[in-house]
């Protein structure tokens, strides 16, 4: 692990902490709860919620338990179960797993992959689950779903200690550590390759769509967004990549600088 990393978690001690326990966080799908309920060995289980935000529980059936907390799944079953099931029933639920919030990291760091995560984490608590960042990690980039990119100075946080930079990751983002100071544009959504891109020259949607590999077989190529940024403000371009591709040469946008390029989903 970096020296820098352990050196600013030491001085900065209470920017690395989980910012929420399980009384706050809220269930989601693939979570596992842990179900027990005092003096009824056939009723205690563990239940997975699945991807409709149900779990199956003896007696009950589906229960809807997706954006509850673990005292409000308490309170749920024990007014059920009072119905006739079980006299004045004493129950305590639990987060076995955390599976429904994750965090994707690439790049240069130690240890990339899919993480999960317990709710929104500093980047300094990231860094320290990935092991740190390896030499070259210079920059940090957030892409978060409907919002532009968050650029992060590592230089800046974790040498000369400004804690500005230590902004909150959240479930959902992905997570890209770049080895350069160098402009980039975003391919999302429906390609074969998504993430970061340098910008090196100017390009056009559709020469980046290209260079992302295409869309997947469920691209939907004649509704594109781009995300410009331009002054404080963002504007919203929707491109038809498919017209483009068959002759409207004007419709190509050329791309810029923190540009991002979300590919949906066909709807068929």
């Amino acid at each position: 692990m970096s020296i820098l990393l352990i050196a600013a978690i030491l001085i900065y001690p209470a920017a690395y902490v989980f910012s929420e326990d399980q009384e706050s966080y809220k269930i989601g799908k693939e979570d596992v709860l842990d179900i027990n309920v005092w003096q009824s060995p056939d009723l205690t289980k563990t239940a997975q919620v699945n991807s409709s935000g149900f779990i199956s529980y003896p007696y009950l059936g589906d229960l809807k338990v997706e954006g509850l907390s673990t005292q409000e799944v308490e309170a749920l079953l024990s007014g059920k179960l009072a119905e006739g099931y079980v006299k004045d029933p004493r129950i305590s639920v639990s987060i076995k797993e955390y599976n429904s919030k994750k965090i994707l990291v690439f790049g240069e760091v130690e240890q990339p992959g899919l993480y999960k995560v317990k709710g929104a984490l500093p980047v300094l608590e990231l860094l320290f689950l990935v092991k740190g960042v390896k030499t070259d990690g210079k920059r940090l980039t957030i892409i978060r779903e409907g919002a532009r990119a968050i650029e992060v100075n590592l230089i800046a946080l974790l040498s000369e200690g400004d804690l500005s930079q230590n902004v909150l990751i959240r479930p959902g983002d992905t997570v890209y550590v770049a080895s350069g100071t160098g402009q980039k544009y975003y391919v999302l959504g429906q390609v074969k390759k998504p993430g970061p891109y340098e910008w090196t020259k100017e390009i056009t949607v559709l020469e980046a769509i290209k260079l992302a590999d295409g869309g997947t077989e469920t691209a939907a190529l004649n509704r594109i967004i781009i995300r410009k940024h331009m002054g404080g403000s963002e504007e919203e371009l929707r491109v038809n990549v498919v017209d483009i591709m068959k002759g409207k040469k004007k419709d190509d946008v050329v791309i810029k600088p923190g540009d991002v390029i979300v590919v949906p989903e066909s709807w068929i």
